[in-house]
């Protein structure tokens, strides 16, 4: 079956939706408050559309095989897994999932348990969700449709922008934090030094004053997208800036607690 664009974009958008509904509700039951999971502000998760996309058209050539179904669809998403996870470990220095912990996985981006996932979950959507979506989606007239995937290619663009400073932000203030901690590291070693001369430990005691003053004034400085940010991703993975992501986050989370 041959779709049009507006018809891919549509589907992209609906996957997107079941996503985030999915990422929230494990997140929320968890944390036991509600989380507003995903890389975006709005209500989707543009890896789910991709992943749901990419399923899609790798399954159409092999629709009456089930097993090349499951083959080309589970390869597929885990070659999707692991360039998404890449490109934003390299733009952003965070590490949104991580199966380091998991048997048979390659740089902690990809697994084999999350390639069997995405193999019976391509089973599950195309014989028994995507038939469903279709009917729906062919049901709805083109220029409804048309005008429906404009406005919401808009506003993704638009929170697309604004996530990304965020997360930009985000890892500005960690690194500033992480060279704080290594400032504040060293000097502390000097005021231990019996040699340290009296004159040169009142000059690093205001020092470390100042980067403390500092330190306590960053989180204040953090405007709310990049709170919400912080909050919606309370497992990223930051390498050696992670201490300090991990502090951020805690900070912005008593915050929340206390109103």
């Amino acid at each position: 079956m041959t779709y049009s664009i507006t018809e891919w974009i549509s589907f992209f958008f609906i996957y997107c939706f079941f996503g985030w509904c999915f990422e929230c509700t494990l997140c929320s039951i968890e944390a036991k408050r509600f989380i507003n999971r995903g890389f975006l502000r709005g209500p989707y998760i543009p890896i789910y559309g991709f992943g749901a996309i990419t399923m899609i058209f790798a399954a159409i050539p092999v629709m009456g095989n089930p097993t090349l179904v499951f083959l080309c669809g589970a390869l597929a998403a885990t070659l999707l897994e692991y360039v998404t996870g890449t490109l934003m470990e390299v733009i952003f220095k965070t590490r949104y999932w991580d199966y380091s912990d998991c048997h048979y996985q390659i740089s902690g981006r990809i697994c084999a348990e999350a390639t069997l996932m995405w193999g019976f979950l391509t089973l599950f959507v195309n014989y028994n969700v995507h038939t469903h979506i279709v009917s729906l989606i062919k049901h709805i007239n083109v220029t409804i449709l048309t005008a429906a995937d404009i406005v919401l290619c808009i506003l993704f663009i638009a929170d697309l922008i604004i996530s990304f400073k965020s997360a930009v932000d985000v890892a500005s203030v960690s690194k500033r934090l992480y060279e704080i901690k290594t400032e504040a590291t060293a000097l502390i070693e000097k005021l231990s030094d019996k040699n340290t001369a009296s004159d040169r430990i009142i000059n690093i005691r205001k020092k470390l004053d100042k980067l403390q003053a500092e330190r306590n004034s960053i989180s204040e400085k953090i405007g709310i997208f990049q709170k919400s940010f912080i909050k919606s991703h309370p497992k990223a993975h930051m390498s050696k800036l992670n201490y300090t992501f991990k502090e951020l986050y805690e900070r912005t989370r008593n915050k929340a607690d206390k109103k």
